[in-house]
């Protein structure tokens, strides 16, 4: 199988894709085989093409974080997807716990107790605590 991942995870105005991207292209990643999923207007036909990458790519990211929008936390449907994604596919899936900028103390707690719980149950998952350890680890498992 060809690699491709697909970055999954927080939207809004959190710019993390840009310099994810910029990071494993720099390093010797193939553009080609990252697949960004936002899209202007997110169409049903924009869910459909993002539901495809999902089931054909080799590697799924989920980055969790704080979309930046006033009154929205936390991207509670990437949490659930990361989540299904560790059930369906842990040795293919990496996700990325980012608390900075997380100002609701309710929404760190909960936050901090799902990597906590998805940690415990997936102990040999790539779940990580930065956006650079998934970068150290997506180069040496693409190039």
């Amino acid at each position: 199988m060809s690699k491709l991942v697909f970055l999954g995870g927080t939207v809004g105005n959190n710019p993390w894709r840009t310099k994810f991207i910029q990071d494993l292209v720099s390093h010797g990643v193939e553009h080609s085989k990252l697949f960004n999923p936002v899209v202007a207007d997110w169409t049903e036909e924009a869910q459909r093409r993002e539901e495809v990458a999902k089931r054909n790519a080799s590697h799924l990211m989920f980055y969790l974080g704080t979309p930046k929008m006033d009154g929205i936390p936390l991207s509670t449907y990437s949490m659930v997807e990361a989540t299904m994604a560790l059930y369906d596919r842990a040795e293919d899936t990496v996700v990325v716990f980012d608390p900075e900028g997380i100002d609701s103390v309710h929404s760190l707690k909960a936050y901090k107790q799902t990597e906590k719980v998805l940690r415990a149950r997936f102990p040999n998952a790539n779940i990580f605590s930065t956006l650079q350890e998934a970068t150290d680890w997506f180069v040496k498992e693409l190039t």
